[in-house]
């Protein structure tokens, strides 16, 4: 949810086909943003409208895995290397400034609303500040499906998980593309290894979740990476010489029908992948990651119909302006709740 904006001139994209818009924007991918967070509010406005509307954080998940990857690739195979303090700051330039305005800002508004509010709101607080959130929620037993005692800054867990992966992971990068380049390992080893982790996580997350207190299972950073390690593994290949192997035949004549199955899981996740299905988290998550991923290579391989109907003005709007609306929406829903139930 807060990966920067693809408009932006440091959210470099791989050479592209005739399309690409300037200064590094990936067409499509805002509008994919858009639709990820409409399913997240309407699912916290009411779950039953949406039962599975909580997976957009999933396809927020595998957006930032790509885009994050992307530009370390670009920016090791342009300049020799990858300024690690210059990543770090622009994400604390990015992610910061709303972050410190709307933590007080509710805070203050729940005060002079309804107290019960307030219950753990320090501990809640000092989450949201230091993208700990999910493991301060992990050590209190709270639970993010829970209808009672919700909480004011619940739905921060998901850029405390997106905050660690922006912490360590420049550091594998540099890793693996010194393997790439010492030892000539190839792009696909690199993203099948990269995948690899994300499926150990997936399988961390199955033998883990526990219908009657899925914190563990679904906050863990290290049980919910499928999403982050799978947008990696597609950068990885898309950014080489393979181009993700959107050349190759099978591609090339079943591209309709794979996108158009990829849109379907969605919908389908999205209507009946309910928090009270334990196949949600063992199955969904994966799926939905994978699906997600189908549609992004799609979106930015070539203009076509797909990329047109994802990039709308509304769409386009909305996308650019994700992460302020994930920072406000839950709060907001939470303090108006009290006057409007």
């Amino acid at each position: 949810a807060d990966a920067e904006p693809t408009s932006a001139p440091e959210a470099t994209s791989p050479p592209a086909p005739a399309g690409r818009a300037s200064r590094g924007h990936l067409a499509g991918l805002d509008g994919l943003r858009a639709l990820a967070i409409v399913a997240v509010v309407v699912f916290h406005l009411d779950p039953a409208w949406l039962p599975g509307g909580f997976l957009g954080v999933d396809v927020f998940f595998v957006i930032s895995g790509f885009l994050i990857t992307t530009l370390l690739v670009r920016e090791r195979r342009d300049t020799g290397r990858v300024d690690l303090r210059g990543f770090w700051t622009r994400r604390a330039r990015r992610l910061l400034p709303a972050l410190l305005v709307v933590v007080p800002v509710a805070i203050l508004i729940a005060r002079t609303v309804e107290a019960d509010l307030l219950v753990g709101v320090r501990r809640q607080a000092l989450g949201a500040l230091t993208f700990s959130t999910n493991w301060l929620e992990i050590a209190q037993g709270s639970n993010y499906f829970a209808a009672t005692s919700p909480q004011l800054f619940m739905n921060f867990w998901s850029l405390a998980v997106e905050e660690q992966f922006y912490l360590v992971w420049p550091l594998a990068m540099i890793g693996l593309l010194w393997l790439h380049r010492r030892f000539a390992v190839t792009e696909g080893a690199l993203a099948t290894l990269v995948l690899g982790l994300g499926l150990t996580s997936a399988v961390l997350m199955a033998v883990t979740f526990d219908p009657a207190a899925p914190t563990v299972a679904y906050y863990g950073t290290h049980t919910h990476l499928v999403g982050l390690m799978l947008g990696a593994a597609l950068a990885i290949v898309w950014t080489g010489p393979l181009r993700a192997y959107t050349t190759s035949r099978v591609w090339c004549t079943r591209r309709p029908w794979i996108v158009g199955a990829a849109i379907v899981t969605i919908a389908l996740l999205l209507a009946f992948a309910a928090e009270d299905h334990a196949w949600t988290f063992r199955l969904g998550i994966p799926l939905v990651s994978v699906a997600t991923a189908v549609l992004l290579l799609a979106a930015v391989e070539r203009p076509g119909r797909l990329r047109s109907t994802l990039e709308p003005p509304p769409l386009t709007w909305i996308g650019q302006r994700s992460y302020g609306i994930y920072l406000w929406h839950w709060p907001g829903i939470l303090i108006v709740a009290q006057d409007i139930p």
